[in-house]
């Protein structure tokens, strides 16, 4: 007799169709036309998806690896929301994921700049033409807790569906608007909608802690690699930098965002009430 709280899985192998979908997603995130496609690697994401309500298209579950019940359990759930389920032997469960005995493709969100909402002091950062997502992840995941309405991405070099966007931004990356855009649509958005632009620059005379973030803001971290961008400066209102009294140069982009973001909340007169946690 079946169980009846057990999904309904189709056993499949190295060859079925969304075994291979799922391995070329995994090597090229944001490739094959499925710029949206995301691998989810264990049942942290997976559980991340479902609760933001993302789609799922496929859930993978090898029992040998599985960890009952809670695992069983997220399966089943995955599959009732509309996902295909299959049974995957061990072989081939190492080469789609790591650990928990379960994964899932799914889609992530395509957010538009209609998707930001502007408010009287609205906060938006921007992504300047990165090139590693966990650290676009975690510097979404500052941006949703700092209290930003969106994360512009600028010629980044990745798909934003990337795994690792989603698992460093904690889940941000699901519920916050993160939007792909050109250096030229960007800067029209923000001038259209009176944003002031501060740009983060190691070589600004002005320190960090020296600016007015009061009123619509956007501000612009570029690339480790490369830096920011000259159109950025040129657009910019000011440019500010973070102190340095070590022997490295820089900052860790998504830390060098994180720190200017916190400023601004500290400056929103409509956000002092926030909580701060004591021990």
């Amino acid at each position: 007799m079946p169980d009846p709280h057990r999904p309904e899985l189709t056993p499949a192998g190295l060859k079925h169709p969304r075994v291979r979908e799922f391995l070329a997603c995994k090597r090229h995130p944001g490739s094959a036309g499925r710029s949206q496609a995301v691998t989810l690697h264990g049942s942290w994401m997976i559980r991340q998806f479902l609760t933001a309500g993302m789609r799922l298209d496929a859930v993978f579950v090898c029992p040998a690896l599985l960890q009952p019940p809670a695992d069983l359990a997220l399966a089943r759930e995955a599959v009732a929301a509309g996902a295909e389920g299959y049974q995957v032997s061990e072989k081939v469960f190492v080469r789609l994921a790591d650990h928990d005995g379960i994964a899932a493709l799914g889609q992530a969100p395509v957010r538009t700049l209609q998707d930001i909402r502007v408010g009287r002091a609205a906060r938006v950062v921007i992504a300047d033409g990165w090139d590693l997502p966990g650290n676009l992840g975690t510097l979404i995941r500052c941006a949703d807790a700092a209290g930003a309405c969106g994360v512009l991405v600028v010629e980044q070099g990745f798909g934003l569906g990337h795994p690792l966007v989603v698992r460093a931004s904690m889940g941000a990356a699901l519920t916050l608007p993160v939007v792909a855009a050109d250096r030229l649509g960007a800067r029209r958005w923000l001038q259209e909608r009176g944003f002031r632009i501060v740009a983060a620059d190691p070589t600004a005379s002005r320190s960090y802690r020296d600016v007015d973030y009061r009123g619509r803001l956007a501000i612009v971290i570029g690339s480790e690699r490369r830096g920011i961008a000259r159109e950025w400066l040129a657009a910019a209102d000011i440019a500010a930098a973070i102190p340095m009294l070590g022997s490295c140069d820089s900052l860790n982009a998504a830390v060098a965002g994180a720190l200017l973001l916190y400023e601004a909340l500290a400056q929103d007169s409509t956000k002092r009430g926030y909580g701060v946690a004591t021990s």
